[in-house]
């Protein structure tokens, strides 16, 4: 009877879908202060962080590491980031390592700055979805979904980007 049900709970679903999606033994959660340095840590040693999701009280960070594709995942209470979850999604599709896929994200610069950075206490989503981080040393960077900025200078125009939107 279970089987039955089972079965037709799936019914018109792609079983490899399902599978992808569901939580795995690979996701690690931090919280409190260990979830802030953990944020700043992992998006510094990305390959690539090739999306900022906002969504509610949280934020996903789509990044590559290793070859891998990972979401960073941080939950925020009023701003202030207070769980992070790591999930492994597999093998980054058409990863190849090189320094190209980087440079084609727009959000290489984040990576930069976040090696200068101890923690990400702050992520505030403006009402147009631009995510602001806010650093333990009172930087603040607007990451702005679907348009990163890729010169030389991004890390600037994000500084200024979240400046000029106050």
């Amino acid at each position: 009877m279970v089987l039955a049900a089972s079965a037709t709970a799936g019914a018109g679903v792609d079983p490899r879908a399902a599978t992808a999606s569901a939580p795995t033994n690979t996701d690690e959660v931090t919280s409190g202060r260990d979830a802030q340095v953990k944020l700043a840590d992992t998006l510094a040693e990305a390959e690539a962080i090739e999306a900022v999701i906002p969504r509610h009280h949280t934020i996903t960070f789509a990044i590559v590491d290793s070859g891998e594709a990972i979401d960073l995942v941080a939950t925020t209470r009023h701003g202030e980031v207070v769980e992070l979850t790591r999930h492994d999604r597999g093998p980054a599709l058409g990863w190849d390592g090189s320094e190209d896929g980087v440079e084609q994200t727009g959000l290489a610069w984040l990576a930069d700055v976040m090696k200068e950075t101890t923690a990400v206490t702050r992520l505030v989503v403006d009402r147009d979805g631009a995510v602001t981080l806010i650093t333990s040393e009172g930087q603040r960077y607007m990451a702005i979904p679907g348009r990163g900025s890729g010169g030389e200078n991004a890390a600037v125009e994000a500084r200024w980007a979240d400046a000029w939107n106050h």
